[in-house]
């Protein structure tokens, strides 16, 4: 389980010995091949002014991430970079973070912005009435292959790479984890102004029956069990 921690040193404690063991290669081989890139794409933005990487998870506060930015007057050198490998060496003196979210209450604030409120997906008129139901939704999910479907459904341990990230923040305390970015990057004094806010009734379980939380646990079984999650 990875905890919310600001130092390398300690999330690596927190890894399993493959995990490390990946660690300790992949810094041989930084130090070897100055520009290896990273081995898996991610969607990242990046500052060379603060010298920072965030490595973006959709539906975990993104909106309200760029809104410090602006405000700071950050300038974002890759701001919407897309599956990108990136050069290792390049970028491990960069301050490196992400945040995470209760995967059953990131898939229930997917389907509401994404199906509810439009038709992100583009499904068919009579498909979308179907995805209008939960359960219908989740049965589409649990037949996609997670590894390569779309990233606001994509597990979160899939957009992070673990073995390079210094902080790993969460939403359920998003203020107080963003305040911890802002004081590591040194950004200053920002008013946090929480952008892209669900209209839906607070509680993600009141979506969920026994079945469904069951099926949810078994697609998103790696991020519960890496980030320490409960319904």
């Amino acid at each position: 389980m990875i905890k919310t921690v600001p130092k390398k040193n300690t999330l690596s404690e927190e890894l399993t010995p493959l995990s490390q063991a990946y660690q300790i290669a992949s810094n041989i081989l930084i130090q070897s091949i100055p520009f290896i890139p990273s081995f898996k794409k991610y969607n990242i933005t990046i500052c060379h002014q603060k010298k920072f990487m965030w490595f973006r998870v959709a539906k975990v506060g993104t909106r309200t991430m760029f809104n410090v930015f602006e405000q700071a007057n950050i300038k974002l050198d890759a701001e919407h970079a897309m599956l990108c490998y990136y050069p290792l060496n390049l970028y491990k003196e960069y301050f490196k973070f992400a945040f995470v979210r209760n995967p059953w209450d990131r898939l229930v604030s997917c389907w509401q912005h994404k199906v509810i409120d439009s038709n992100y997906f583009n499904f068919s008129n009579s498909r979308l009435i179907e995805m209008q139901t939960f359960g219908n939704f989740v049965d589409f999910v649990s037949e996609l292959e997670m590894d390569n479907c779309n990233h606001h459904i994509r597990p979160q341990s899939k957009l992070i790479d673990l073995n390079n990230v210094d902080f790993i923040g969460r939403f359920e305390n998003f203020e107080a984890d963003i305040l911890k970015v802002i004081e590591i990057i040194g950004i200053g004094s920002i008013q946090i102004n929480h952008k892209n806010v669900s209209k839906r009734a607070p509680g993600y379980n009141q979506y969920y029956d026994v079945a469904l939380k069951k099926k949810v646990a078994e697609i998103y079984r790696e991020d519960i069990h890496i980030f320490g999650y409960r319904f």
